[in-house]
């Protein structure tokens, strides 16, 4: 790849996507020792709204909030020309014209302003529910109760054993067998000090096209007869040698070189390159085929170098080991299955071309089949067209379902004398399921939403909550309650708006399937292993990780600048070639101009004062300024931002929020009350003008806030990073090396594995090396053992 075609890769950067940490423990320890408020951290009932509470205040805040970097936000449409989606956004208006006036939602202020309040106190997830992609064809729902899967690394393939489910129990649990090839070499083949690890599977090549040239009489077409998937076959296979001669990853693997026919002959099928290095040959071996492709395709169509499908063997004299397969491992299973589903639907919902879609694999095929049946034949019966809901249904039933005689990839343990299957792959190489789930971990971290009152959580109780799924019998704020703020209308007369059409850079979704982006440990900080060294991608969501909240830093080198920042619209280098696809873009038609001004009124009822003191502190921008970035400048103005609209990662919707001078009106409850009874004011008249510095934190409180790590990670986020480093996302060519791994242990190689840097951190940038380009050396003298 030339820097010519990339000139971003592997350059220092900061990442777009990353997380504040959430340690409601450790806030809820420092509450209970009297160094933070216990009302900003504990979880209890709220104030009802039916009377005014003594010793709370009511009043309101003229807030003022100045665009930064360009807003965009809007109704989202989408037309089609020439076969292809296009996605447009645009700013309201009143009339509906570019030239009308700014309609901004005072729901956009209120979620702007309560996700800053949820950080700032460590409080639960207020929105944690289901996640939609929609498409014509299918709504793909994630609940957060399903394990999250993602792409296992090639070296991972060499730790997986081929098995045979042989019987399945009453509780959908089985007995497999372990098929691992020739286990009298088990310990790999050495040569000098080079070890290489031997694939258990032998390799079926498939066509025309590998290591070997395919001599069947009868060609492709009879190869393919005598080689389904499943079927029963008997060989002669060689052992080879790959990597010997300085090229690509070392090891050693089995070619099939002869097939018996159904007349009891063994015919030649393969005869192997001179090129390859063979080292011995075994004869009349009993295995079953296993094809990853589906049935009508090729290897190749899967990824381009693979020309080879699989035979599980075993060669051991007293039969093959058994292992026990849970039915938890078996849910798995399913899990990635339908996880590869989702993502061939959702490249058709996003309009990708059907030649640079992924292929389904053999088994995602079969359950895509299974799906459209399912479809047919509810449209059949119900004379109906297919809708979300309906399709919701048909994927609530497992598409896929194991049975005795599959065959399937796992990882065993046997530590306990026994062999236990602790996962099971429908491929050598492709997606696993970590081992919690996001709902699981929240559970544990008590961050997801409030099932009843009593667990509502600072925010909950300040700006309102919905209780997702509540019971039939419940009542009351058992199902949801009004927060005590509101938002009034906000003043958009001296925004300024362009018309100038801007195409967004891919907007790519915050996936929480990114282990590496949102989880943290008990202190904040990426999880890594006790010696420092990070962990492989599989090691994510275990039950000891936190989910932290997404975080999307300010591009501080954007504030202020005039015009649409081309961060915001540059593609991204793939492979050093730029790639167009406007059905992944979302055009902005219109957008607000930075240097804008809106202005809201936000009143609020039976607030405590420290909840005042909460509010008026992120109502405070210089508040949200890392402590090192006040003391290496000279400007006491430094000032932080909050988020609203679309293109966060992409610098977009920086707003500088603070309380208009002369803004804050208050009056506490009691003379509050006092007026109502002798009809001298109200709400609208009896609050006064007070200076917000009068109901902040204690000198002690404030201290101890900015020392912890949610606070320094949200005062980060909110003023990003000084110096020349851009803040942006990964691109794919560091993302590839990224995730080099070595090759037996499956763990990231040394200087890789890169994590977002902690936000309550260091404030230097991440960079990662460009990839190793592998050993060169001497051809090793082939030796047998």
């Amino acid at each position: 790849m030339s820097d010519s075609n990339d000139p971003i890769s592997f350059k220092p950067f900061h990442s777009a996507v990353n997380r504040i940490p959430v340690l409601r423990d450790e806030a809820q320890k420092l509450a209970s020792q009297g160094k933070l408020p216990a009302e900003l951290f504990d979880d209890f009932a709220p104030f009802t709204h039916d009377h005014l509470h003594g010793e709370r205040f009511s009043g309101s805040i003229d807030i003022k909030m100045i665009v930064r970097t360009p807003l965009v936000f809007g109704k989202q449409t989408k037309t089609q020309k020439n076969g292809r989606d296009r996605h447009f956004v645009q700013v309201p208006t009143e009339n509906g014209e570019l030239d009308g006036r700014i309609v901004v939602p005072p729901t956009m202020v209120k979620g702007m302003i309560s996700r800053a309040y949820e950080a700032l106190t460590c409080s639960r997830f207020r929105v944690f529910g289901d996640a939609e992609n929609r498409s014509s064809r299918r709504r793909v729902v994630d609940d957060h109760r399903r394990r999250l899967t993602y792409r296992g690394d090639p070296a991972g393939a060499l730790r997986l054993v081929p098995v045979k489910l042989t019987e399945q129990h009453e509780d959908g649990s089985f007995t497999a067998e372990l098929l691992q090839g020739d286990t009298l070499v088990k310990n790999d083949y050495i040569e000098g000090r080079t070890v290489y690890p031997t694939m258990m599977a032998a390799n079926l090549q498939t066509g025309h096209w590998g290591h070997a040239k395919l001599v069947l009489a009868g060609g492709l077409d009879r190869l393919n007869t005598m080689t389904k998937h499943g079927q029963e076959i008997r060989c002669h296979m060689s052992l080879c040698l790959h990597g010997d001669r300085g090229r690509g990853a070392k090891y050693a693997y089995w070619q099939v070189t002869h097939i018996r026919n159904q007349q009891g002959e063994f015919e030649e099928a393969f005869r192997i390159s001179d090129s390859v290095t063979t080292i011995e040959d075994r004869d009349d071996v009993h295995g079953y085929v296993f094809r990853s492709a589906a049935n009508d395709d090729t290897p190749d169509k899967l990824f381009n170098r693979k020309h080879d499908e699989r035979v599980f063997f075993d060669v051991t004299d007293d039969g093959p080991v058994t292992a026990t397969v849970p039915t938890p491992v078996c849910a798995a299973y399913r899990i990635v299955i339908e996880s590869y589903v989702a993502e061939r639907e959702l490249e058709a919902a996003l309009g990708v071309p059907g030649d640079k879609r992924h292929r389904p694999n053999r088994p995602t095929k079969a359950a895509q089949e299974e799906l459209e049946r399912r479809r047919r034949t509810r449209e059949e019966a119900s004379g109906t067209p297919r809708d979300a809901s309906a399709d919701q249904a048909l994927d609530a039933t497992p598409l896929v379902e194991l049975k005795a005689d599959s065959l399937a990839y796992a990882i065993v343990d046997e530590s306990d004398g026994h062999s236990t299957v602790k996962e099971l792959l429908p491929v050598l190489i492709g997606r696993r399921a970590y081992e919690a789930t996001p709902w699981d971990l929240a559970d544990t971290q008590r961050v997801r939403p409030a099932s009843a009152q009593k667990e509502a959580s600072a925010a909950d109780r300040l700006f309102g909550y919905v209780v997702p799924n509540a019971s039939p019998n419940a009542v009351g704020g058992d199902v949801a309650f009004r927060g005590r703020i509101s938002f009034g209308p906000v003043d958009a007369s001296r925004a300024r708006i362009s018309t100038q059409q801007q195409v967004l850079s891919p907007l790519l979704g915050a996936k929480l399937n990114s282990g590496r982006r949102f989880l943290t440990d008990g202190s904040g900080k990426t999880p890594r292993h006790g010696d420092g060294t990070p962990l492989a991608r599989g090691e994510y969501y275990a039950p000891d990780q936190l989910l932290g909240s997404a975080a999307y830093p300010i591009h501080r080198s954007l504030l202020g600048r005039p015009g649409f920042p081309k961060s915001a619209t540059a593609l991204p280098p793939t492979d050093g070639v730029q790639q167009d696809n406007i059905g992944v873009r979302l055009t902005a038609l219109s957008w607000i101009q930075a240097g804008s001004t809106l202005t809201c009124t936000l009143r609020f009822s039976n607030l405590s004062r420290v909840e005042l003191s909460a509010l008026l502190w992120i109502l405070t921008p210089q508040n949200l300024v890392p402590i090192e970035e006040k003391t290496a400048s000279d400007d006491p103005e430094l000032t932080g931002c909050l988020r609203m609209g679309l293109g966060k990662p992409l610098g977009l919707g920086a707003i500088e929020v603070c309380i208009v001078e002369h803004g804050f009106r208050l009056v506490d409850n009691k003379s509050l009350a006092a007026a109502y009874e002798n009809l001298s004011d109200c709400i609208g008249t009896a609050a006064r003008v007070t200076d917000p510095s009068e109901l902040g934190f204690s000198e002690a409180v404030d201290r101890e806030l900015r020392r912890q790590p949610w606070v320094k990670a949200m005062q980060r986020a909110a003023f990003g990073y000084s110096g020349s480093a851009p803040v942006r996302y990964m691109t794919l060519a560091e993302n590839k090396a990224n995730n080099q791994t070595e090759f037996k242990s499956g763990r990231p190689k040394p200087g890789y594995g890169i994590a977002p840097t902690d936000l309550h951190g260091t404030a230097k940038p991440i960079c990662v090396p460009k990839a190793d380009a592998g050993n060169t050396g001497r051809r090793p003298r082939p030796r047998r053992w």
